[in-house]
């Protein structure tokens, strides 16, 4: 069971959260690239992004994009605040990959 924490780090949480939930929320998603941030940020899943964007490119008629087109873009410099953590939390989920690679 995690230790509780204090009320006050509690309320720094929910301060923390709610700004974030706000950020994504009024996120445009008027670019391809925004788009992509954008719902890793709400899916945390490349397979759910890969999915929704191509949904939309094919609606367009647009060309489909890959796994590796989205992979890598969410591995760029970051291009905004939500892009950063974004970055940052995909970064640390796939961290163990890193180190395999780099071992090799």
């Amino acid at each position: 069971m995690n230790r509780l924490k204090t009320l006050e780090a509690i309320k720094k949480d929910i301060e923390e959260l709610q700004a974030y939930v706000n950020l994504v929320e009024n996120y445009p998603t008027e670019t391809l690239e925004n788009r992509i941030i954008k719902t890793y940020a709400c899916t945390n899943s490349l397979a759910k992004v890969l999915a929704d964007v191509n949904a939309q490119l094919e609606k367009n008629e647009s060309p489909l994009v890959d796994h590796s087109f989205i992979t890598n873009f969410i591995k760029s410099p970051p291009i905004d605040k939500l892009h950063r953590l974004v970055r940052t939390n995909y970064l640390s989920k796939t961290k163990h990959n890193h180190k395999k690679i780099n071992s090799i």
